[in-house]
């Protein structure tokens, strides 16, 4: 980490944004994140100095009193009178109307919060962490200023997945310190995987003495490539995460049952619940590898897609469910935790007479009866203790009663919130199209995020009630520092806490929240925090020029240098400072990556400029129809060139170059055909994806997007003459389902490429 948490939590007090000089008229109020449901302006300041006396009403909120205290970095004295005190935290049930309410009045040198509960104090005492002034060469003084606020929904959630890469009691801490200044109040903690096992369960202790640890896998060897090509430290598997065992390097970490009390305390002060995740019946082999008996007999081990699941059919892999979550209950006093239930193989059960025997005796007809069997099973179990079960959103089809949850996470299923939400059951929404930050961050995704619909269409009033709320999600595969994931979650983690404060009537302004984002990162900068910053644009990969090119970068940020090479070589701080276009006349690659104030740099730029002439388009084809040619193929490789190959599943023609409807994974297109361009010039074509694909034109690669990835985009021109042109396109999807081709402007704006433009013959 690069601060102490105490340094953390001094750097909070030194958070405040200073206005650029095109809004030098904004006050500290209006840059508060999640917006505010109303401010009243008041005239003056407030100033808090060591030794002011702090009233609270109820012992409850001495938690608060001590978060108020700490962020400040002050010591303030116990007062007995409401009345003489310059600080008031008052809690009782009359004062709000909505859950989570606060009311914040800063006037005639006192400042009082009043809620009707502890979450209310708390987001008063976040939004003066927002008040707070730059540097201590103002002074700790914030604006007078009355402010009645409330969030919109009630689940406000982050996820973590500390499996696949571990993060540090210290690290999760430093996760929820950011939690609570933009006002997140559920912690999803994703304890365990196939790839680690991070809590202490004191029955079956080798789940944390082996099952916590492994040797380097393909997820961390590409982690280390990546730290290598990319020359970023933010994928180096840290050192203090391995260990040597008789002379093998090994990786991992857990918790230790006393440091899941301290996390859970910790969470609480800052008015979050922890809510923990054992995921099961699938996603459990780190388990199932030190106690194979819990497994179908010789049936251990991966399948096409998934690891091999429980054997749900023996009693004995029940008890060992239960008796771990046993151990959990007694942890984690929040009502709900999360089941998983997602991406189960259950082949294996089809062989395992143990699970045979289940469904026979239980008047069960397919795998996924034995299944929802299970997870039927496990409800029953949580509520028997007091607890709620939350799932991911295949368990809507597991007949659960309207006590448990889903997390919608399958963007393409969507109608899994309609299903559960006209069974009674709630919903929280976390799509992976828009709220999976283990995705790259694209220029638009802030945007996206701020204008999604969080409530889907076609819900009656009495369904949208039902939605519980927002939650960002956190996948670490290739996430394995708190830089990294720092990187990944910010800025965008802000526009989840506006659409899950801010009713949807209130998000229409994204000019005016994303200039309060920016001002949010001058924040980050004080805390330290590897955001990401927002894309740089102005060029792409490959840019084509006939006489003369411009090299032209635009970043947003104003505190942030460019630094650039043309030699090959990777830039760095020294390297020469980009100050304005650059007119390209020669075949050039740019190198260039932006530098943050302390220093950290983030992505590595390429941007090739290439002096070509026109591409004459090809003799004229007769008959040619419209439309390209498609060749569907059942496909599970890595790469395009692999996807003729295999197994073809059927040919069609489409208007469009898009992902098929209805289909989900494990598939592979090849586009055949022509475009015909209507007059000559410089094209930028645009080719999103997930997984990967490689476009053509005439011939040549124009982009390459292959491999296994996220959705990514990739950019490239091309001088092209009238007429007709080859086309090939090749994509493979491994439960990514994203495919688009893009014309981009003279604007600058993307549009689908006409389909008028697609010929086949």
């Amino acid at each position: 980490m690069r601060t102490s948490l105490q340094s953390f939590l001094l750097a909070v007090s030194a958070c405040f944004i200073v206005a650029c000089s095109s809004s030098s008229d904004l006050r500290a109020e209006e840059y508060i994140i999640p917006l505010p449901v109303e401010v009243i302006k008041g005239e003056g300041t407030f100033a808090f100095e060591n030794g002011m006396s702090l009233y609270v009403n109820d012992t409850g909120l001495f938690p608060a009193r001590t978060l108020l205290q700490n962020n400040l970095g002050m010591t303030f004295d116990e007062s007995k009178e409401e009345s003489s005190a310059h600080i008031v935290l008052c809690m009782n049930e009359d004062a709000a109307d909505k859950q989570g309410k606060y009311h914040l009045v800063i006037k005639d040198g006192r400042l009082r919060i009043d809620a009707s509960d502890y979450s209310g104090i708390v987001s008063g005492i976040s939004t003066i962490c927002q008040l707070l002034p730059a540097d201590n060469k103002r002074g700790y003084s914030i604006p007078n200023v009355e402010i009645i606020d409330y969030p919109h929904y009630q689940w406000r959630g982050m996820h973590l997945d500390v499996s696949r890469h571990f993060y540090s009691k210290e690290e999760v801490m430093r996760l929820l310190d950011l939690m609570f200044l933009y006002k997140f109040n559920k912690f999803h903690w994703h304890l365990t995987d196939d790839q680690g096992w991070r809590i202490e369960i004191k029955r079956y202790p080798l789940l944390t003495e082996k099952g916590a640890w492994r040797k380097f896998n393909d997820q961390d060897r590409q982690c280390m490539q990546l730290e290598q090509s990319m020359d970023n430290p933010d994928y180096a598997i840290p050192v203090n995460k391995m260990s040597v065992i008789e002379g093998d390097t090994i990786y991992g970490g857990f918790y230790t049952q006393e440091e899941i009390k301290e996390v859970v305390k910790y969470a609480s002060e800052r008015g979050i619940d922890v809510i923990p995740e054992i995921d099961m019946p699938g996603h459990f082999l780190a388990a199932i590898q030190q106690y194979p008996d819990i497994a179908c007999d010789g049936l251990i081990g991966w399948g096409q897609t998934f690891s091999s699941p429980l054997c749900v059919g023996k009693d004995a892999t029940l008890e060992f469910c239960k008796n771990i979550w046993r151990e959990i209950f007694q942890l984690f006093p929040y009502e709900y935790v999360h089941l998983g239930g997602d991406e189960v193989d259950k082949t294996n059960w089809n062989k395992c007479k143990d699970c045979q025997r289940r469904m026979k005796a239980e008047n069960l007809s397919t795998p996924e009866d034995l299944q929802a069997w299970f997870v039927r099973e496990m409800e029953a179990f949580f509520l028997q203790n007091g607890k709620r079960l939350v799932g991911w959103d295949e368990v809507v089809e597991d007949g659960l009663s309207n006590k448990s949850v889903i997390s919608w996470w399958r963007s393409w299923c969507t109608d899994a919130v309609y299903k559960a939400t006209a069974a009674g059951m709630k919903a929280i929404i976390c799509p992976n199209s828009h709220l999976y930050f283990d995705y790259e961050q694209k220029s638009d995704f802030l945007k996206k995020i701020y204008e999604m619909d969080v409530v889907p269409a076609g819900l009656s009033d009495a369904q949208k009630s039902l939605v519980w709320g927002v939650q960002c999600n956190v996948w670490t595969e290739w996430i394995p520092t708190m830089q990294r994931m720092e990187y990944m979650v910010f800025p965008r983690m802000m526009a989840v806490s506006e659409i899950a404060w801010c009713e949807k009537a209130r998000l229409n302004d994204y000019k005016a929240f994303e200039q309060r984002v920016m001002h949010q990162i001058k924040r980050l900068d004080e805390l330290n925090v590897n955001y990401h910053i927002p894309d740089l644009t102005g060029f792409y990969d490959r840019n084509v020029f006939v006489d003369k090119g411009l090299f032209k970068i635009d970043c947003i940020l104003p505190q942030v240098e460019i630094r650039y090479t043309t030699d090959g070589i990777q830039p760095s701080r020294q390297s020469a400072l980009y100050t304005g276009p650059i007119t390209v006349t020669e075949n050039t690659e740019f190198k260039f990556r932006a530098f943050r104030p302390n220093g950290t740099s983030d992505k590595l730029y390429t941007a090739t400029f290439m002096k070509e002439k026109i591409r004459p388009a090809i003799k004229v084809v007769e008959n040619l129809e419209p439309g390209l040619k498609v060749a569907l193929y059942d496909f599970s490789g890595t790469k395009c060139a692999d996807i003729d190959s295999s197994k073809l599943v059927k040919q069609y023609v489409s208007e469009h170059i898009s992902y098929p409807e209805g289909k989900t994974g494990n598939l592979a297109l090849i586009y055949d055909g022509y475009v015909e361009i209507p007059k000559e010039g410089v094209y930028t074509f645009s080719l999103l994806s997930d997984d990967g694909s490689i476009l053509k034109l005439d011939g040549q690669v124009l982009i390459e997007n292959d491999g296994l990835h996220s959705p990514a985009e990739r950019s490239a021109q091309v001088a092209l003459a009238a007429g007709i042109h080859k086309l090939d396109l090749s994509y493979f999807d491994y439960y990514g389902g994203v495919l688009k081709l893009y014309l981009i402007d003279e604007k600058g704006e993307k549009i689908e490429c006409p389909s008028e433009w697609f010929k086949h013959k």
